[in-house]
Parts: structure tokens; sequence; C-alpha cells
């Protein structure tokens, strides 16, 4: 069993540039106002609600706030000025090869709820707005805007949207190499789930392979 770890920060660009050390391979999402990414491939400029994965040193500049989810060996938390934790989970992959890394962002509307469902491989959420009541295994929990969580994949899970409007999340899931190309990572509790409406809009942002050594 190889141990890894998956993570999620704040880092506010309106008060400073930021320089991100060589490490995991992360993703970054631009919540509002836009971010500029200066990594080996050159620079990249993210608009509000859309995001990118980067690997090794990355320059991060612009004017609002954005998410870094890190994804890699299990191993010390991102520690910089300017930038800080809100969830990080250890997770277990069971052999080495490649690992197929998913940004995506998930909206759905008021009052409706998914199916009781797993997924293919564990993964981070974070409430970009609305708001959520997820039922995790035996938890109950309201989630609000801001909010992260963490899903094993195995544990079952019923997500009803409690708002009187739109909620979207945006997420980082771990999955095996054979659903690249935006195949579904959702696995229904069984035949009768399987058949209720899942009422979602999905986004994929980005899907990449790494190796797990």
């Amino acid at each position: 069993m190889i141990r890894w770890r998956i993570s999620v920060y704040d880092a506010a660009l309106a008060e400073a540039d930021l320089d991100l050390p060589d490490g995991p391979t992360r993703f970054i999402y631009a919540v509002d106002g836009g971010a500029t990414l200066l990594d080996e491939a050159g620079p990249t400029h993210l608009d509000a609600d859309s995001g990118r994965f980067v690997r090794g040193r990355v320059h991060l500049s612009g004017r609002g706030m954005v998410w870094i989810f890190e994804t890699g060996a299990h191993g010390p938390l991102l520690a910089k000025p300017g930038i800080s934790l809100v969830l990080s989970n250890p997770i277990s992959i069971e052999a080495p090869g490649p690992r197929l890394l998913r940004a995506d962002r998930v909206e759905s509307q008021s009052g409706s709820a998914t199916p009781r469902h797993g997924h293919r491989g564990p993964g981070i959420r974070r409430l970009l707005y609305g708001r959520i009541l997820g039922e995790i295994g035996d938890t109950f929990e309201r989630i609000e805007p801001g909010h992260a969580w963490f899903e094993t994949g195995t544990d079952p899970v019923v997500g009803t949207n409690v708002h009187t409007s739109n909620s979207a999340f945006v997420r980082v899931m771990v999955l095996p190499p054979e659903l690249q190309g935006g195949k579904t990572s959702f696995v229904a509790a069984d035949a009768a789930e399987a058949a209720k409406p899942r009422a979602i809009q999905n986004r994929i942002f980005q899907e990449i392979l790494i190796e797990c050594p």
C-alpha cells in the first residue's frame, strides 16, 4: 500500500505574488479576479472560475483568491506566507502505476438530491456557492460556501441542495487511468439508486496522468 496525501489551500493574490516550490502535482483554481501562472510551460492566464494543473515551481500573480489543490506522495504540507491550509487527508494507493487526476466543477439546482453513490477514487471537494446537506457514510453535515470535505469514494454519499438557488463545488479526484477522457467515476449504490436522475451539470477543467512509483 502506497501513502499519498490530498490537500486544499487558500491563497489571496491581491496581497502579494506567490512562489510555489517544486513538489506534488497541483491544480490552481481562480475563484475570482483571475490569476497568472508562470511555470516551465510559460505564462498562462486564468479567468475567474477556471483552473489548470501545474508541476514543478510556479509563480502566481493576480488580484483575486485562488484555491490550490495538491496531490502526491505523503509528505510535509505546503507552508508559505500567504497560503492557508483548509483541509488535508491521507489516501492509500493499492499498487504502483499511473493514476488519473481529474479537476471538475459540479452544479445542482435547488432541492435536487443525488442518488446514493460512491466514486472510483478518493477526492476533495470545496463549495463555491449555495448550500448542500451532505450525507457521507453515517455522517450528516451542512456544507456552506468555502467549506471543503473529503470523500473516500467507497463511503455511500447523498448530496442535497438545500439552498434557494443553485449550488456548485470544485473537486479534484484520484481515479483509475481507464477513466481518462471524461468517463464517469460515479458508482450508484444499487440498481434502484442507478435509476434515479443525477440532476447535476458537470464541467471538467482538466485531466492528467501521473505516475505512482
